[in-house]
């Protein structure tokens, strides 16, 4: 069987990216021919290099609006040959690859909802008729993402798995990466994920300036890169925050980092069951994050939910009282205990997925 997966951002360290990679690296590949595409051209060369390694075709295309047509010609024309197409992504817009699987006569061609709301509300609406007449799988990482791209429509739940025991917290590996960092016995607030609009990162850098200027003991540990890295960082400059707050950038071992962190401050305008929230907890990480993030994502009971609308002052409380309030090693066993049984092993999830692509809708 061959199938190809379409991933509508980018192949970069982002939530849709460790998703798919997760599974391909999973996923029992016998009898399967996975092949990918690229709708642009930023993708991490670790991904590439990765999946090309292993015998995968990797394309790229450009997807923005003014090549549109060519986009939708050339994926026709690769669909033609596949049996599966798998596309990712937020919005209605995954239209545009389900109406070229469509014209392909593939035959199954699956929309995968990764988000509870999306930026291009307008084209979402207009696409979402021709979504729900070419798609003909429907996955979602979660129910409220798939009643937001499928509304009343079916769709199967296919877990954001991971391999939990890999973020299981490390005393050792702690004081390896503060020693790194050349922290002591500062207070760390940490936060993974893109610098993109959703991720709220200006909110983030606000509530933590009142904080540290109230309590010099605390630091803002920020994991991840994207367009609006820069612009944070101005803002982290400007307001005299720079010795406070560390920029790491984009790493592929994020799971030694939270073992750093004291707590995750997560204030998303709106996600659906972020990937990271689900490895913070395998690493006993308290979170305190926006109710923009579906509940779903509470798996362990580490997770609090706060409103974008709450003064400022009641993030702050709940950070003073949350921070290092539970063991470590035990919350992160009772948490990994629960993240297994709750569906979120990525073994299981990667067999799920494959039965999915083997027997169809």
């Amino acid at each position: 069987m061959k199938i190809l997966i379409v991933n509508t951002c980018s192949y970069k360290r982002n939530g849709i990216t460790t998703v798919i990679i997760n599974f391909f690296r999973a996923m029992d590949k016998t009898d399967l021919q996975i092949d990918f595409v690229a709708t642009n051209q930023n993708t991490d060369a670790w991904f590439k290099e990765e999946v090309s390694k292993s015998g995968s075709q990797f394309y790229t295309l450009d997807r923005s609006t003014k090549h549109l047509i060519k986009y939708m010609r050339q994926l026709y024309n690769i669909m033609r040959h596949y049996d599966v197409v798998h596309a990712h992504g937020n919005s209605g817009t995954l239209a545009i690859e389900m109406l070229a699987a469509k014209k392909a006569n593939v035959k199954l061609r699956i929309a995968h909802s990764h988000s509870t709301t999306c930026t291009s509300k307008i084209a979402d609406q207009l696409l979402k008729p021709v979504l729900y007449h070419c798609c003909n799988g429907r996955l979602a990482c979660g129910k409220d993402a798939g009643i937001w791209l499928f509304g009343k429509r079916t769709f199967e739940v296919i877990n954001n798995g991971i391999d939990s025991k890999k973020y299981a917290f490390n005393a050792d590996i702690r004081e390896s990466i503060r020693k790194k960092l050349s922290l002591n016995q500062e207070k760390v607030i940490g936060h993974v994920g893109g610098f993109f609009e959703a991720k709220n990162h200006v909110f983030l850098i606000q509530l933590f300036e009142k904080i540290y200027l109230q309590d010099k003991s605390y630091k803002l540990l920020l994991i991840g890169d994207g367009e609006r890295k820069e612009e944070v960082e101005y803002i982290v400059e400007k307001k005299g925050l720079k010795e406070a707050v560390m920029f790491i950038g984009s790493v592929p071992n994020v799971n030694e980092y939270l073992n750093a962190m004291d707590l995750i401050v997560m204030p998303s305008l709106y996600e659906g069951i972020p990937l990271t929230l689900i490895e913070e907890q395998a690493n006993g990480l308290p979170c305190i994050v926006s109710d923009g993030i579906t509940k779903e994502v509470n798996k362990t009971g580490l997770v609090q939910f706060l409103s974008l609308n709450d003064d400022s002052q009641v993030w702050i409380d709940a950070i003073r009282k949350t921070i290092s309030s539970k063991k470590r090693e035990r919350a992160s066993l009772d948490a990994i205990e629960s993240i297994q049984s709750s569906g979120y092993d990525i073994q299981n999830q990667a067999n799920k997925l494959k039965n999915y692509y083997l027997i169809g809708k």
